[in-house]
C-alpha cells in the first residue's frame, strides 16, 4: 500500500505504528521505529487547495510522525529515503528533536 505524500493523512500511517522503517543515510541504513502519530488539533488545515501539475488537492489536517532511533549517529535535518515492505519507498523530511537516555527522537511533519 504505497502512501501518496501529497494526500497522506495521519490515518494512512496508523498501520505502521511500532513498525521499523529503514532510512538510508550517509552512514548506511538506519532503522527507526514509528513511535507516535500526533494530529495537530490546534492547527487549522491550510485554508486553500494546492495545485501541483494541474491537479488540485484539498486541505488536510496537519500531523506529525515521531520516529525513535539509536542515540548515535544523530541524523542531520534533511530529506531521507524511507523504506518499508508494505509502503515501499518514500522521501520525507526528518528532523531530530530530543535525545533520551536510550534513544534519539525524530519528527516528520505534514501540513
Amino acid at each position: 500500500m504505497p502512501i501518496d505524500l501529497i494526500t497522506a493523512t495521519a490515518e494512512n500511517f496508523e498501520p505502521l505504528l511500532k513498525q521499523t522503517l529503514k532510512v538510508e543515510t550517509e552512514h548506511g541504513p538506519l532503522n527507526l521505529v514509528l513511535d507516535n502519530i500526533k494530529i495537530n488539533e490546534t492547527l487549522v488545515p491550510r485554508d486553500s487547495h494546492v495545485e501541483i501539475d494541474n491537479r488540485t488537492y484539498p486541505p488536510r489536517k496537519p500531523f506529525s510522525l515521531t520516529l525513535e532511533g539509536p542515540r548515535e549517529p544523530i541524523l542531520p535535518s534533511q530529506m531521507y529515503k524511507v523504506i518499508h515492505p508494505e509502503i515501499g519507498k518514500m522521501h520525507i523530511f526528518i528532523s531530530a528533536f530530543r535525545q533520551d537516555q536510550s534513544c534519539m527522537l525524530y519528527e516528520s511533519t505534514f501540513n
